[in-house]
């Protein structure tokens, strides 16, 4: 059982006595260590900010509200091969938040992830055969659930970039690989009826996920490496969608195949 499985078999899973400022390379400082559970990362993501069900906003409907949305997580893995830090949302008391009212406390919403060490891709100057090959197969994944999501009207993430990425190893891993760790549920779904907005949303998203492509490798250009299986599969993707009728969208398209070519 790994730390993050003993974790999640606490009842009380916000223990914040020792609450302190992340150090581990890799992570921004928005993240936090528990000493007593050294295989994690604590987030705090946003104040409670909570689904309303039957006029009633509690902890327990934004946990169940944001946990369903992260289902595209799993489905990252499962459908895609896309590793994911294993992560539990949860309510607790921010243990920063000082208020001049005795025993007030300030609920945020926050993510528990199992911990990568290893080195944050936004950082990253230099990378073997082994690391590229899995990197490529990351994005290769993330335009095909795009595309996926756009013909099967179904839910997209639209939040990624290199910087939620650590190339490292979880706590059973033999071997470095690439894992997303910022797991903010920001969900789209789409439908037919909103015809318009899939068009110029799948556009923004293909586009976000190109440009940090591209960011990487001209990073590491001087290796005279490239992303060979993203780069198909975005060809295909692109030979396949539908000439879009938003004159954003189109500019968006239009500079995705220049830069390509």
């Amino acid at each position: 059982m790994d730390s993050f499985e003993k974790y999640e078999q606490k009842p009380d899973k916000a223990p914040f006595k020792s609450w302190k400022e992340s150090d581990i390379e890799g992570y921004s400082s928005e993240f936090f260590n528990l000493p007593e559970h050294p295989g994690l990362v604590i987030r705090k993501i946003v104040p409670l900010a909570v689904k309303e069900i039957d006029g009633k906003k509690t902890a327990e409907n934004a946990i169940a509200y944001w946990t369903e949305q992260s289902k595209i997580f799993q489905n990252f893995a499962d459908r895609y091969g896309i590793r994911m830090a294993k992560t539990s949302y949860f309510v607790g008391n921010d243990p920063k938040w000082k208020s001049s009212v005795p025993k007030e406390s300030k609920p945020v919403f926050m993510a528990a992830t199992e911990r990568i060490m290893g080195k944050n891709l936004r950082a990253m100057n230099s990378i073997d055969e082994k690391a590229l090959e899995e990197i490529d197969a990351m994005f290769s994944g993330l335009f095909l659930s795009l595309y996926d999501a756009y013909n099967e009207s179904g839910y997209t993430w639209g939040d990624f970039n290199n910087g939620q990425v650590v190339y490292g190893t979880a706590e059973n891993d033999t071997e470095p690989h690439p894992y997303i760790v910022d797991v903010d549920p920001l969900m789209k779904k789409w439908n037919e009826e909103q015809q318009d907005f899939k068009e110029m949303n799948f556009w923004n998203y293909a586009s976000l996920i190109f440009s940090n492509m591209q960011e990487l490798k001209k990073r590491i250009a001087g290796e005279n490496k490239n992303f060979e299986k993203a780069n198909i599969v975005l060809s295909k993707i692109l030979s396949e969608m539908p000439e879009p009728s938003d004159g954003k969208a189109k500019t968006l398209r239009f500079e995705i195949i220049n830069a390509k070519n």
